[in-house]
């Protein structure tokens, strides 16, 4: 391996950024602050945020010094973190992290390039830089995290192997017949057992997302909620075919999901079927869980664009 290239890729994975969680706990601080309608010169104290938002000092600080960054608040000598105004557009506001969302625009670019075939299954990090005009460190980054969700696996050197795509009409129709025979039938199993605090953060969750205004960027976090609830109640079904299943149809399907072009309407159509479909289950009617499962595959097979 090149040692520069080892080291522009390891200093720019060692550049600290605000996590997912900080810029989530950011705007949960402004709501908060908003609905107390806290005024200039408010005590931000570490201690209570942890305590109240049950998280470790590590994403408060992270929140705080975003939210500074933002000009929400200032940090002052031997006080810490005060209000510099009253919160005037909050619960609505979102605390946007400008290095997130470049990554997240370049893992749907990504996306987008797996579909129409400019990626090899099997690339170098360099390759990909060159191919997509990216820059190295925000492509070590990205692939790292599919590597979390199982679409790529690193090789030895800087190659990585991409998880095979769905990428004919044909082979779509026959994903989502496969699927709507396996995942309403794992709602159903003897041995299907509702994970009771997954269900209440997958479902607090759910709705959280529901109310955040829509943006190209968000595909990727609806990609990870989506694959999660499915997933999960796979996991829930107690039948370990049923979950290997749907955690390969997940991989198969995963950049078409990413490269979403099917509106925000759908967005919103798809959570409320989640959340239903989990309600149902929470309620004891698996059967009616069933149903619901059923005519969520039939709706999204419906509305997403037929690959040509």
């Amino acid at each position: 391996m090149n040692t520069a290239v080892l080291q522009e890729d390891l200093h720019a994975t060692e550049q600290p950024r605000a996590s997912r969680l900080q810029s989530d706990l950011a705007g949960r601080i402004l709501r908060m602050l908003k609905e107390q309608g806290a005024g200039p010169g408010h005590h931000l104290v570490e201690l209570d945020l942890c305590r109240l938002f049950d998280v470790s000092r590590t994403p408060v600080r992270g929140a705080l010094k975003l939210l500074a960054e933002q000009g929400a608040v200032e940090q002052r000598a031997n006080r810490g973190y005060v209000l510099r105004g009253p919160i005037i557009e909050a619960p609505e506001v979102e605390v946007i992290n400008p290095a997130n969302e470049e990554d997240q625009r370049l893992f749907i670019t990504i996306a987008e390039a797996r579909n129409a075939g400019r990626l090899p299954d099997q690339c170098s990090q360099q390759e990909i830089v060159r191919i997509l005009g990216a820059k190295l460190g925000p492509v070590v980054r990205v692939l790292r995290q599919l590597a979390d969700l199982g679409l790529v696996e690193r090789k030895p050197g800087n190659g990585w192997s991409f998880a095979l795509p769905i990428n004919s009409g044909q082979a779509r129709e026959d994903s989502y017949s496969f699927r709507s025979i396996v995942e309403p039938a794992g709602l159903i199993e003897p041995t299907f057992e509702l994970d009771l605090e997954w269900y209440e953060r997958s479902r607090a969750r759910h709705i959280a997302f529901r109310k955040r205004k829509w943006r190209d960027t968000l595909a990727v976090e609806l990609f990870e909620i989506n694959s999660d609830f499915h997933e999960q109640l796979a996991r829930c079904s107690g039948n370990r075919y049923v979950l290997d299943a749907v955690q390969r149809q997940n991989r198969l399907r995963s950049f078409l999901n990413i490269q979403w072009v099917n509106g925000v309407e759908r967005v919103l159509d798809s959570i409320d079927e989640h959340v239903q479909i989990m309600d149902a289950l929470a309620n004891g009617d698996n059967r009616r869980a069933y149903d619901l499962m059923k005519a969520h595959l039939t709706s999204a097979r419906d509305v997403e664009p037929t690959i040509s």
